[in-house]
């Protein structure tokens, strides 16, 4: 795979400016998330410096280019970088225009540009493993999905963002009978991956990690938070979890014998008095748009969806 790609050419837009993105356009590029973020809603820390860096500003800098106005401000934003598995050699593709400045054909123009620096990233592949481009977005719009469906994409994950508010009364969800609660610890790892792989062994792209690697996954984050993250045991046998990072649940989970006893909303109910307690105003998950199930709980918990993440894949022949 090609170590380096020259940012290949961009048509003009009248009063922009378009240039390489450098590390110090980290600040440029957190504004402009945040403000497509507040109209567009999704994952609420996509504007996070930790977050955007490895997606927005990857090595080697010559991957990622940005649309300046004339007052010097940036407008739109877009980056490209290989993502190499044993399956398939990818590349994947970000891209932002601020609200301000939609409707001019500028995301046009930035989804072109991530194809083609995507296409030439893997020209060099061996032809032992499928190659394709992968457009990734923290806040699906109606106008994104109608682009990449226009440019041949499909879509193969949608995650819809629920939010709660904290400050309202929160829910009566007792725990089942006999139900005892732990907080993380790297003692009950081996605990928290057993009700883990049972609770989604039979989602749809279950990623089947050792538990080496599921802890690096889940832990391994600075924002994780083990207060929050919680196992249910009945007796000596753990039946469900939670795996909580800042003011965001990124995991829930209560394995197929224990479902329809009240375990899931009793574990989320808890969560959330651990994040109020803690003077979290505000806290999100996300939900797979293949689990209704899921989110007519949330619903019921009082979670609202706040927008959408997506990927929409295209594959090179």
């Amino acid at each position: 795979m090609s170590e380096s790609v020259e940012a290949l050419s961009l048509p003009v837009h009248a009063g922009l400016a378009w240039r390489t993105l450098q590390p110090d356009d980290v600040d440029a590029v957190a504004g402009l998330l945040a403000a497509a973020l507040e109209i567009d809603g999704g994952l609420p820390f996509a504007a996070d410096a930790a977050f955007l860096q490895p997606r927005y500003l990857p090595s080697p800098p010559g991957l990622a280019v940005g649309a300046f106005a004339k007052a010097g401000h940036l407008v739109a934003a877009g980056a490209v970088r290989p993502d190499p598995s044993d399956e398939a050699y990818r590349a994947i593709i970000v891209g932002q225009v601020h609200p301000d400045e939609r409707g001019k054909g500028i995301g046009t123009a930035l989804l072109r540009w991530g194809m083609a620096t995507g296409r030439a990233l893997l020209a060099d592949c061996s032809p032992d493993l499928p190659r394709g481009l992968v457009a990734a977005t923290e806040g699906l719009t109606e106008a994104a999905a109608r682009l990449y469906e226009r440019s041949g994409f499909v879509q193969e994950f949608a995650e819809d963002v629920m939010r709660r508010d904290l400050a309202a009364a929160l829910p009566e969800a007792p725990f089942p009978p006999g139900i005892t609660v732990e907080a993380w610890t790297p003692e009950r790892a081996g605990a928290f991956f057993e009700a883990y792989q049972d609770a989604f062994r039979d989602r749809p792209g279950f990623p089947g990690l050792t538990q080496e690697e599921w802890v690096e996954w889940t832990v391994g984050d600075d924002d994780f938070r083990p207060a929050m993250s919680l196992l249910a045991r009945s007796g000596d046998e753990p039946v469900g979890f939670s795996i909580c990072d800042e003011a965001w649940i990124a995991q829930i989970g209560v394995r197929p014998g224990w479902r329809g006893h009240g375990l899931g909303g009793a574990l989320l109910a808890e969560v959330m008095r651990r994040f109020r307690a803690e003077g979290c105003d505000e806290v999100s998950l996300g939900v797979n748009v293949n689990n209704p199930t899921a989110a007519r709980l949330y619903t019921r918990l009082g979670f609202e969806v706040g927008g959408r993440r997506a990927r929409w894949a295209l594959e090179i022949v």
